[in-house]
């Protein structure tokens, strides 16, 4: 057990009361010291926390709220023992208030003594333990600043590179343009969206939604780009236009096994088509993406047929293609389920119900679609919110 400090500093011990109980403490092998005044305590210990201080109730009046103050201080820094007389006994309580670490009654016996003593050790290695957890909570926490930082630092990075795997935004080829935009809840998203125009010809696109939050989530959005990329370069390249007239057939199931084989416990929605600009036709898949793809024409939003599993967690799980042939004049837009929060309805029927009767007029392009949903306006969204809108003659 850690103990008091084995010397005993008097201050002003001149009355004979407390001469006598230096005596006493002598005799029982400690070792005393005289202070003169406060200041020279401080040249006589080591370690002022563990460290006894006698001072006399005499010499301390407690009359005026600086020498209540004075002595408060003096108990903090040190452990003080009051020498009590028979008139400082009616000042007890006030005394422990004041944090004092003891007291001594006039004319103590050899066993009070030594009581005290044990209870200055005791007070002693209270105060030990309560430095050496303040220290350890004061690494902990410096440790943990560090961490947040370099957590900050790997986070904006990982934003930087999320970034540059963005597609150009509005992308425009002949009369249609596609467009995004990605308001991510943390740092990093766990939505992701990705278009490429290939061949002269073709229109590819995906919007996924990968379960969870936080970097881990935002990996597989990076595996993702780069599994959809090497496929579509392997198109290019091979000039495959009979696999591109069939996109996005088993690119889903692709993805599902590549998820799976990562063992990393992740799935997400996803929504991949491919639009044919030469005859306007429309193919596409959906992955368990709420809302489902959306339909804008002449002033009227419905949602498009087309359900899923999501991707990630069954095993030799397939997908259904959808096709349609597109009007002149057209929107067509995704949304993540984060955009479920922008909308006061309570139940999910409801709300998608006003999402349709907000995107009917507010769907000519990217910018005005996000103020028709209030986007811009969230300063802390719950959840990531995602928007891919491709239009034609709108």
């Amino acid at each position: 057990m850690s103990k008091a400090s084995s010397l005993i500093i008097f201050l002003n011990g001149n009355e004979p009361r407390v001469q006598s109980l230096g005596h006493s403490l002598q005799s029982l092998g400690r070792e005393t010291a005289a202070a003169q005044n406060y200041q020279s305590i401080a040249s006589l210990c080591s370690d002022p926390l563990i460290q006894p201080v006698v001072i006399s109730s005499e010499n301390t009046p407690l009359e005026t709220d600086s020498q209540r103050e004075q002595l408060q201080v003096m108990a903090t820094k040190y452990l003080v023992i009051v020498a009590l007389s028979e008139a400082g006994i009616e000042n007890i309580a006030e005394y422990f208030r004041l944090g004092v670490a003891d007291v001594v009654f006039p004319e103590p016996s050899e066993e009070k003594i030594k009581a005290t003593l044990q209870r200055i050790d005791r007070r002693a290695e209270s105060r030990l333990q309560k430095r050496l957890y303040r220290s350890e909570l004061e690494k902990t926490n410096l440790e943990l600043q560090e961490s947040l930082r370099l957590l900050k630092q790997d986070q904006m990075a990982g934003l930087e590179v999320q970034k540059s795997l963005m597609p150009e935004s509005p992308l425009k080829f002949g009369d249609y343009e596609i467009s995004h935009s990605i308001t991510p809840s943390l740092y990093l998203s766990g939505d992701f969206v990705g278009y490429n125009f290939v061949l002269g010809r073709y229109l590819l696109f995906y919007f996924a939604d990968v379960s969870g939050h936080g970097a881990s989530s935002a990996f597989v959005t990076v595996l993702l780009r780069f599994m959809i990329g090497r496929v579509i370069r392997r198109h290019q390249l091979e000039q495959d236009y009979v696999a591109l007239a069939q996109a996005p057939e088993g690119l889903v199931e692709h993805i599902n096994n590549q998820l799976l084989a990562t063992g990393l416990g992740k799935h997400l929605t996803i929504v991949a088509g491919s639009l044919d600009t030469e005859t306007s036709k429309l193919r596409y898949v959906v992955g368990a993406q709420q809302p489902s793809p959306i339909l804008v024409t002449e002033g009227h939003a419905e949602y498009l047929p087309g359900k899923g599993k999501p991707a990630g967690i069954f095993e030799d799980a397939s997908w259904v293609v959808e096709e349609m042939t597109l009007p002149e004049k057209f929107a067509f837009v995704l949304l993540s389920d984060g955009v479920f929060d922008l909308i006061p309805d309570k139940e999910i029927a409801d709300k998608e119900q006003t999402l349709l009767s907000y995107l009917a007029t507010s769907s000519d392009n990217i910018e005005k679609l996000k103020e028709s949903l209030s986007v811009d306006t969230v300063e802390a969204p719950q959840d990531d919110i995602s928007v891919l809108l491709l239009t034609r003659g709108m």
